[in-house]
This record gives C-alpha cells, sequence and structure tokens, in this order.
C-alpha cells in the first residue's frame, strides 16, 4: 500500500510539472505569435511613413512647388496615407485609376482619378505631369534619387527597432505587378514582405521591403517573459525535487525510528539477562562462600550495567533530541587516565574474547577541560564498536599526542573497514552501514557515533574517519588543549 501511494505520488508530480510546463510553453508561443503580428504592423507602418516622407521631399524638390506648409500637413497626414493606399489597391474589374500631377507658378496638384470604362484596359494609364519642365531624365535621375533616400531611410528606421540583419526590395513599375528591380537574391524566402509603396510624387516606381527574419527582435522583446517562465519552470520543479526530499527523509527517519526501538530493545534485554543470570548463579549456588567466583559474577554484572547505563544514555539524551539543552559540567581531565578506566573496566571482556587493545601512554598527562562522565561514555562507544564490528582476533591501538593547541586521540582497530561513500553518513542519527542481504546480524541503535560527534563538537573538538574495505578503521578525535 505504501509502494502504490509512493507510485501514484510520483505520477501525480511527473503530471504537474509536464502540465506547468505545456502550459508555460502554450503560453510563450501565442504571446510570441502576438508579438511577432505587432513587430510586424510596426515595419509596415514604418515603411508607410517613411514612403510617406520621401514623397513630401520629392515636392519640394520641384522649382515652384507651391505652399509647402499646407503640402507637409496634406502628404504627411494619416488621412493620405490610407487614401493613398486604397486609391493603389483598387483592384475592381473595369475601373481604371489614374493620376496627374499639376505644377504652376504658384501652386501643385495632385489629380486622383477614377473611370469606368465598357472595354476596361489591364494596364494601368502612365501617371501625366503636366507644367513641369523637368525632361524624362530628369525624372528618372529624380526618381532614383528618392529611392537611395527610401531605402536609407528605411534601413535607419529598422535599426531604431532593434532589427540589424540586410533588408532586401523589390521596385514595380505603375504598369506592372513584376519587379523593375530588386537586390533579392535566388530561392530567398522572406520572413516579411510589406505592401508596395509609392515613395515618389511622380508616380512612376513603388518600393517593396523585404526581411529574412524578425524572429531575433521578437525574442529579445520577449526576453523579461522568456525568463520568468523558465525561473517559474525551475522554481516549480526545485519545490518538488525538495518536497520529494523531505518526505523520503522522513520515510527513512521513521523507518530508522522503527528500526532503533527493535534494536534497542534487543541491546537493553542483553545486558538485563546477563545480570539476571550472574545473580540467579550466585544464589543458586551460594558464591558468597567462594569469593574469587563471586567477584567474577560481580565484575560480570557491574559491566554488563555499565553498558546499559550507555544505552539508557543514549536514548535519553540523543534519540530525543533534547542533548543538546543539557549543559557540560566542564573540568581538568587527564584523557589518559580516563581511558585507562575505560579499558580497565573492560579487563573481563578481553580475557573471554581474541581480542587485544594496545595503550600507548606518554609520560606526561594530556589535560583537556571536558565532562568526565561523557568523554568515559564517547570512549566505551568506540572501543565497544570496534568489538562489535570486528572480525575475529580485534587488535585495538589507542594513542595519544598533543601540542601546544591540542590533544589528538586515535583509535585504529584492523576491522572490515568502511566504504568511503558512508564516511559522512556514519555520524547520522540512526544510520547503520548496510550490510550484505538487507540485514544486520551486529545488533545496534544507529545512534553511538552520533552521539560521540555530537559531544566531540560540545567540548570544541572534531572527529575524522579513516578508513577502507578490508583494511581497518581508524577514529581521530581532537580536542583544545587545557591551557
Amino acid at each position: 500500500m505504501k509502494w502504490l501511494k509512493a507510485k501514484y505520488t510520483y505520477v501525480l508530480i511527473v503530471l504537474s510539472l509536464l502540465v506547468s510546463t505545456a502550459l508555460q510553453v502554450v503560453w510563450l508561443q501565442q504571446l510570441f505569435e502576438a508579438q511577432q503580428k505587432q513587430l510586424k504592423d510596426e515595419i509596415e507602418s514604418l515603411v508607410s511613413k517613411t514612403a510617406q516622407a520621401n514623397l513630401y521631399y520629392s515636392i519640394t524638390k520641384f522649382k515652384d512647388p507651391g505652399n509647402l506648409s499646407l503640402a507637409k500637413q496634406l502628404f504627411l497626414s494619416p488621412q493620405w496615407a490610407q487614401l493613398r493606399l486604397a486609391f493603389d489597391n483598387m483592384k475592381i474589374q473595369g475601373i481604371r485609376t489614374s493620376s496627374k500631377i499639376i505644377v504652376d507658378n504658384d501652386s501643385t496638384a495632385v489629380i486622383l482619378g477614377l473611370s469606368i470604362k465598357d472595354n476596361p484596359s489591364k494596364k494601368r494609364a502612365k501617371p501625366v505631369i503636366t507644367g513641369s519642365e523637368s525632361t524624362p531624365e530628369e525624372l528618372r535621375l529624380s526618381d532614383s534619387l528618392s529611392l537611395i533616400q527610401m531605402i536609407k531611410n528605411v534601413n535607419t528606421a529598422l535599426k531604431k527597432i532593434g532589427i540589424n540583419s540586410r533588408s532586401y526590395y523589390n521596385i514595380y513599375s505603375y504598369d506592372s505587378t513584376k519587379a523593375l528591380q530588386s537586390n533579392v537574391p535566388a530561392g530567398f524566402k522572406p520572413a516579411f514582405t510589406s505592401r508596395s509603396y509609392l515613395y515618389n510624387i511622380q508616380d512612376i516606381n513603388r518600393y517593396q521591403l523585404n526581411l529574412a527574419s524578425v524572429n531575433t527582435v521578437v525574442w529579445y522583446r520577449m526576453r523579461y517573459y522568456l525568463a520568468s517562465s523558465i525561473l517559474m519552470v525551475i522554481l516549480t520543479c526545485s519545490a518538488f525535487y525538495f518536497i520529494l526530499k523531505l518526505l523520503r527523509s522522513q520515510n527513512l527517519y521513521a523507518a530508522a525510528k522503527a528500526d532503533f526501538t527493535s534494536n534497542m530493545t534487543h541491546e537493553l534485554k542483553t545486558p538485563i539477562a546477563t545480570v539476571l543470570l550472574a545473580m540467579e548463579s550466585i544464589k543458586k549456588y551460594k558464591l558468597i562462600n567462594n569469593p574469587e567466583t563471586l567477584q567474577y559474577y560481580l565484575d560480570i554484572s557491574q559491566h554488563e550495567m555499565q553498558r546499559l547505563d550507555l544505552m539508557v544514555e543514549k536514548a535519553l539524551n540523543v534519540s530525543s533530541g533534547s542533548e543538546a539543552d543539557q549543559p557540560l559540567k566542564l573540568e581538568l581531565y587527564d584523557v589518559q587516565s580516563g581511558l585507562q578506566q575505560v579499558i580497565n573496566s573492560m579487563h573481563l571482556r578481553l580475557q573471554n574474547s581474541d581480542a587485544n587493545i594496545s595503550f600507548h601512554l606518554l609520560e606526561e598527562p594530556c589535560f583537556i577541560y571536558a565532562d568526565p562522565l561523557h568523554l568515559t561514555n564517547i570512549f566505551y562507544n568506540l572501543i565497544d564498536n570496534a568489538f562489535k564490528y570486528s572480525w575475529k582476533n580485534l587488535f585495538l591501538e589507542i594513542s595519544c599526542k598533543y601540542d601546544s593547541e591540542k590533544v589528538i586521540l586515535t583509535f585504529k582497530d584492523n576491522g572490515p573497514g568502511i566504504d568511503k561513500i558512508y564516511h559522512k553518513k556514519i555520524f547520522e542519527r540512526f544510520f547503520r552501514v548496510p550490510a550484505q542481504g538487507d540485514t544486520h546480524d551486529i545488533k545496534g541503535s544507529g545512534l553511538g557515533l552520533y552521539y560521540v560527534k555530537h559531544i566531540v563538537e560540545k567540548h570544541n573538538g572534531t572527529i575524522k574517519i579513516k578508513s577502507e574495505p578490508g583494511h581497518g578503521t581508524s577514529f581521530i578525535i581532537t580536542f583544545p588543549i587545557a591551557l
């Protein structure tokens, strides 16, 4: 059932991420299309206004252009742009369009005409210019200059809106839809093509803009929307990741606590059963009359009670999480003396096993400020772990050295060693190095090394591990020396 719940949770999270990402993609796509259309309308308007301005300036080239102020108001107005666009796009069969420019001494007139013919011509009427002294060559020159100015102004306006790529153009004559002049390369597929616009008042030729791509500018304008969408997806993924990690940690923590309860129960029963057996033997065999045997059983009972006290201390101080609130009772403490007492108390255990402890004493004491109870407990923990997890014929080497700033204790055994990937995890609460087959033949609470590290750090010390599978384990503890 738990597996099913976990499975559905993962499926739901994956679906949520996919839906969230898909919605962001759809939103960005719609926004991209809207921005692209807006940019194309902006370019179209740009070309139209540039053509209007160019058309007006072509009037100023006349010898007697008339009232330029009124001409400027007319030819640069949006109403003229709409009128001229409607006139140029008149495609009704049977209706013929014509334009005429009349220039006299004090005015310039532009006449746009529509006529209905019974037999309509397919060709557009050639524009008529009367009153002008310009020759055909001068008209062509004027048109060429207007075209150059038109191209220049369009490119300048495009750069202002962020389009720096090369632009192409088509030039159409007044009576043909086939390009009269073009710099568009063969096989070119434009992303944008404008309408054709009159760029000279003489109504000879029309200009059409072609662009290879406008998407770069669209994406640039959408950069903040794009960044916010990506950030939103990343934040959503991160949130789900940390939620899953938290849930997994809680599940592991709950499983570890259950395992701790089972193992701690077993560990508590063992010393109690041993003490009860020793007391029963004393009463049954009346060992009060045999002092040597009595002392032997009392030593066993004392050792087991010490071990029981240590386990209860760990269960109360570490499992409850209240160890951080308990102050240390610091005093001047000789770590060598404390280690020697712990080793002496385990003498009976050493005699009944193949284990051997080598303790290298220094001639001078190693004093630190410490809580004797907690320091004794961590020594018991480290030695007891060496007994439980070592192979046969345990050899535990304990050494102490110091310098002007610190005291260094080393516990080195010849046990099976610990893989490097577990070096940091072994100090976590409830963690135990996985055994083969996912079972632990050696009972334990998973609190010992966590307790050791916590107490060492409360004494402003450090603990490190050096170990490789098959090459034993070394725990190196450093304390500040008492000054």
